[in-house]
């Protein structure tokens, strides 16, 4: 079985077989790829790179993802095992750990998109936005990825909730629990440092 073919049409026995065959190695494999495939398009419209050749803004690009994926990884494969144990799961860290990049490889997939639309827009897609624009790219074609993106996000998020429920023995809806919890951790937190940053400059203001 591969997991970046099978994971379309049999995801829950994709699930077992990367669960009981493959290493944490393969999660690194597939990071990477999620990065090569993904990890440009990630950094479109941020302005960030200046006038750094487009080589260079995609090596950086791809660097920068895979490792912000590689820490993501560890740091949600440990909240999906002690969440998943708060709602009467059993599942251990190390599995969780090669079962949690099976979410990433439909992301591997938008990698025909991504390169047609990098190979025609070259370095203009790393331009920031003019005339407070979303996006240096056509509207159409930004929301046209942002769609194509989502449905595959979506799908991603079905195939943790899966993941979990194998890994900690109970269904996929709890799984999805863990998620949402996992989720609305992430967006506390988010709030409390936007408003940390606010209280922060306020103070420096007045």
């Amino acid at each position: 079985m591969n997991p970046l073919l099978s994971i379309w049409s049999q995801p829950t026995k994709t699930l077992q077989y990367m669960l009981e065959n493959k290493s944490v190695g393969y999660g690194f494999l597939i990071y990477l790829l999620g990065s090569i495939s993904s990890g440009s398009i990630a950094m479109a419209s941020t302005g960030w790179f200046g006038s750094l050749p487009l080589f260079a803004i995609v090596v950086i690009s791809i660097i920068l993802s895979y490792g912000g994926a590689l820490i993501g990884w560890v740091a949600m494969s440990a909240l999906y095992t002690w969440i998943g144990k708060l709602l009467g799961g059993r599942g251990k860290f190390s599995d969780m750990v090669r079962i949690t990049p099976a979410a990433a490889i439909p992301m591997i997939w938008l990698a025909p998109m991504n390169f047609l639309v990098l190979a025609v827009y070259g370095s203009r897609l790393f331009e920031a936005p003019q005339d407070y624009s979303v996006t240096s790219l056509p509207l159409g074609i930004y929301f046209l990825m942002n769609l194509i993106s989502f449905g595959v996000g979506v799908y991603g998020t079905v195939i943790s909730c899966k993941g979990i429920g194998l890994v900690h023995g109970f269904s996929a809806w709890r799984g999805f629990g863990v998620v949402a919890i996992v989720m609305g951790i992430f967006i506390l937190l988010a709030i409390l440092f936007a408003l940390t940053i606010g209280v922060l400059i306020f103070s420096m203001l007045s």
